[in-house]
């Protein structure tokens, strides 16, 4: 399933690269997002025109319960591998869930944007959702890969907020 968002973000480009590669900001966005748990930065390289990291994220858990049978928290969290292209102003991603027994059954990957739009920045992103189930769940994989995509826009959308204050107390900071 294809899945596309757009966010005007209260700053300017140059800002907003700022604010999403500065460690601190993960540390602010655990502790002001509602939705996340955990967010820790596993490993980061920054040769100039690209940073590459791994960041795991695990969110609140949108099920409890399948059935009788409880859905562990450890089920929601994934390791975004991503690299940040400075002169494209792109990043590409691939989120991995970090239980086997889901990241065998589902893809995540797209392209996170950033462009000038009237004073602001505008965030686009497009990717992809996959769920790859055996033949007769197919019809459920739809309904599964809508749920992801409408959790994973709200933890998007949840980031808004955040990202527009750490630009505002923590980028535009006097140094």
């Amino acid at each position: 399933m294809h899945f596309e968002a757009r966010q005007r973000i209260n700053g300017t480009v140059a800002e907003v690269e700022a604010a999403l590669t500065d460690e601190k900001y993960l540390d602010f966005l655990l502790k002001h997002h509602g939705v996340l748990l955990e967010v820790a930065l596993i490993e980061k390289k920054d040769d100039g025109v690209r940073i590459e990291r791994k960041v795991r994220y695990r969110p609140k858990p949108v099920i409890e319960a399948i059935g009788p049978k409880k859905v562990p928290p450890e089920f929601f969290a994934f390791i975004e591998t991503s690299t940040w292209d400075r002169n494209k102003k792109e990043l590409k991603f691939v989120n991995v869930p970090t239980s086997h027994k889901i990241s065998s059954m589902m893809e995540n990957t797209g392209v996170l944007r950033l462009r000038e739009a009237g004073g602001q920045c505008e965030r686009t992103m497009d990717g992809e959702i996959k769920l790859k189930l055996p033949f007769f769940l197919k019809p459920l994989a739809m309904v599964g890969e809508a749920v992801i995509q409408r959790e994973g826009l709200k933890i998007l959308d949840a980031e808004l907020p955040v990202l527009n204050r750490f630009i505002a107390e923590v980028v535009r900071a006097p140094k």
